[in-house]
């Protein structure tokens, strides 16, 4: 039987990586780079590539030129499961095959095994032309990330756009969106953490249905927990997914439905982290190489979960800043953010910091904040980090 691979260099790749990256390191492991920004905190600590011509197909060529014990993936890699299996076949992959992410990706095969396990899954259809034009369904493509590619039925427009690109249909649901965190493994699951999501966060300046930042804990019922630990054995028993796997949510009332789910490290992840207090990337490498991860005591390991809430006594928090018009990157302004950003989250205030000289063009991300508080301190505490980040960038409150 061949030895077991022993991971001390990591390559960890996708869209944005810092955060996944800074997890890993804080693990111990060497960590290389790729991504679409290669941001100054990460070159700060690790060597990042940024990769612009031809993502993400050229991450490969990154990854066949990079040595390293193995590799994993950030969004939104996961909807281009061709080239995952083939960058699999160039470094060890650490995480879920293409094929297992095939499975939990596609909304028409997936919605009849969620709803078949008793778990809400709302109505999904492949044409909409006899759809109503009332803003009762969403558009949704295929190969969306962070919101970009989700709209309203509102109009003729709307449903053109989403025949023109391919779109499938999803009945809207009204509440409050969410997102789940489990680690997977042949053993089970374990529900990490459960976060607010916040989409189209006009205090960020994110563009509707955009991603704009998670808090946490979110309290759920037990009628949620339950709900949330029949979910984590689909992801390991049916899927077979190893691993960190978020899925998003949208909760109403004591019901959990299910939206998406992302077979790989997720943006909530990171506020997880800061909940949980352990690297939940170190926890990820060891869960796909079958070991036990170290994790706090109140997580139930196996086929249980945990209540999120149970032992928490601060609420933690990012928040993805968008321009609100075109501003450039100087010199003090970067010096600044970077003497605010930290490998430790406790003092990590700010992270994903831009190069001096780059442009921002307004509707684009700035950078990322954090507050870690108790929870009545929490709004206070955000609202005066985002102050200061407009003051520095823009020279205004």
């Amino acid at each position: 039987m061949a030895e077991p691979i022993k991971f001390k260099k990591l390559a960890i790749v996708g869209a944005s990586v810092r955060a996944a990256a800074f997890s890993a390191l804080r693990a111990g492991f060497e960590v290389v780079a790729a991504d679409l920004f290669a941001d100054a905190d990460l070159r700060a600590h690790c060597d990042a590539t940024r990769i612009e011509a031809g993502y993400p197909a050229a991450l490969a060529d990154w990854l066949a030129a990079t040595e390293c014990d193995g590799w994993l993936f950030t969004g939104a890699l996961e909807n281009h499961h061709e080239l995952i299996n083939a960058m699999a076949k160039l470094r060890p992959l650490v995480g879920c095959s293409g094929g297992a992410i095939r499975a939990t990706r596609n909304p028409l095969l997936l919605q009849p095994v969620i709803q078949a396990a008793g778990l809400a899954f709302p109505e999904t259809i492949e044409t909409g032309e006899k759809l109503p034009l009332d803003r009762s369904w969403l558009c949704k493509t295929y190969r969306s990330a962070n919101g970009s590619g989700v709209w309203l039925l509102d109009g003729v427009e709307a449903r053109e756009r989403a025949n023109e690109e391919g779109a499938y249909f999803q009945r809207f649901v009204g509440g409050t969106s969410a997102a789940a965190v489990f680690l997977c493994s042949r053993n089970g699951s374990t529900l990490l953490g459960v976060t607010h999501q916040l989409v189209g966060d006009a205090v960020a300046g994110a563009k509707p249905w955009h991603y704009a930042g998670s808090v946490g804990p979110l309290r759920i019922s037990d009628a949620m927990a339950t709900q949330l630990a029949k979910l984590g054995e689909l992801l390991s028993e049916r899927f077979k997914l190893a691993g960190l796997v978020g899925v998003d949510l949208v909760i109403a009332g004591d019901k959990a439905w299910i939206i998406e789910i992302n077979p790989r490290y997720s943006a909530s992840a990171e506020v997880v982290e800061r909940m949980i207090g352990v690297s939940v990337i170190g926890a990820h490498v060891k869960a796909c190489a079958g070991e036990p991860a170290e994790l706090p005591p109140r997580l139930r390991s196996g086929r249980g979960t945990a209540k999120s809430d149970e032992g928490a006594a601060n609420t933690h928090g990012k928040l993805i800043l968008y321009a609100k018009r075109d501003a450039l990157v100087d010199e003090a302004f970067h010096a600044w953010a970077m003497s605010q950003s930290s490998l430790d989250p406790q003092a990590c205030r700010l992270a994903d910091i831009p190069a001096v000289g780059e442009t921002i063009s307004a509707g684009h991300p700035i950078l990322t904040a954090f507050a870690s508080t108790a929870a009545a301190n929490y709004d206070g505490d955000m609202k005066r980090r985002i102050a200061q980040v407009t003051m520095k960038l823009y020279g205004e409150e």
